[in-house]
């Protein structure tokens, strides 16, 4: 099927998305200022699981019997898309601001270009490609500092090191996503949605019975609720609903938006933004765009 042409709300849809995850990392500052990361991990999953386990549902879909191999496929998606990096960025948040995190994850397009190269056949990394990449790498040294790069037992250079590292487990999941077997999206997402939420159950119990007492504030509550809500359930429909009928040129987009909206949500929180900082997201946005641009087709 061709790709339409993104009318009003294709651009509606885009923003919104950009919106969303643009925002959970604010929403994410809020949560670890008085719960642990698992717990707003098994929160946001958990409430997304139920939504979009009834999104699936209401869209008369039918998960796969548990003994079916596709569970075990949801299981890494789980995994590598929504337990691992959630995580990972919860607990580099605890000292990193909400606009640097979202900088940081703005390099995720680059490395699923470089994950694919040594795991999809069709998928091999070219001079642009590479070059993009590069690019992309040199924001992330410029945004973590040369005195950063000097001491890398420092608080700040190992929780900014985990939400890169959440990029790579993005990187994996996409890929992995597309080498799965052909299921119903929302089915999927349910299903990984489902398998994440059990994954960050331990944790969270182990946290709850074994660390120190917890009392979350209402701001954190609210916060883990809108987690769940819109970045994790509302985000994941929306995108599902506009992917295949605008095309993935189109939702690129996605990738220069979401950085520069979590910048915005994060001055507007009154958190700190140093020149380097902003340079550092135009390195990162340039890097995008060099290994996403199309070759010249010779005339």
């Amino acid at each position: 099927m061709t790709p339409d042409s993104p009318g009003p709300k294709g651009w509606g849809a885009l923003g919104l998305l950009a919106l969303v995850w643009g925002s959970a990392f604010a929403f994410i500052a809020v949560a670890v200022d008085t719960l642990p990361p698992s717990i707003i991990v098994l929160g946001r999953l958990s409430l997304a699981a139920v939504i979009l386990t009834g999104w699936a549902f209401y869209r008369r879909r039918r998960f796969p019997p548990l003994k079916d191999v596709r569970w075990l496929w949801f299981l890494a998606l789980g995994f590598l898309g929504n337990a691992l990096p959630f995580t990972l960025i919860a607990i580099g948040q605890k000292t990193v601001p909400s606009g640097i995190a979202g900088i940081l994850m703005g390099m995720m397009p680059l490395t699923v270009i470089a994950a694919a190269h040594f795991i999809l056949p069709n998928e091999r990394l070219s001079l642009r490609k590479a070059s993009g990449f590069l690019i992309g790498f040199s924001g992330i040294v410029i945004l973590m500092g040369p005195a950063a790069l000097k001491g890398m037992l420092e608080a700040d250079f190992l929780a900014q090191l985990l939400i890169f590292i959440a990029t790579l487990s993005y990187a994996a999941n996409a890929v992995t996503y597309q080498a799965s077997p052909e299921t119903p999206p929302s089915v999927i997402a349910a299903g990984s949605m489902i398998c994440a939420a059990l994954l960050s159950l331990p944790v969270a119990l182990y946290d709850i019975v074994a660390g120190p007492a917890i009392t979350p504030s209402l701001p954190s509550i609210m916060a883990v609720l809108a987690l769940g809500l819109l970045p994790t359930a509302l985000a994941t429909i929306v995108y599902m609903g506009v992917a295949r009928k605008v095309g993935a040129s189109f939702i690129a987009l996605i990738n220069y938006m979401v950085p520069v909206v979590a910048t915005v949500i994060g001055l507007a929180r009154g958190e700190p933004m140093t020149l380097t900082t902003m340079i550092a997201l135009g390195v990162i946005l340039l890097g995008v765009y060099v290994a996403r641009r199309k070759p010249r087709v010779a005339p």
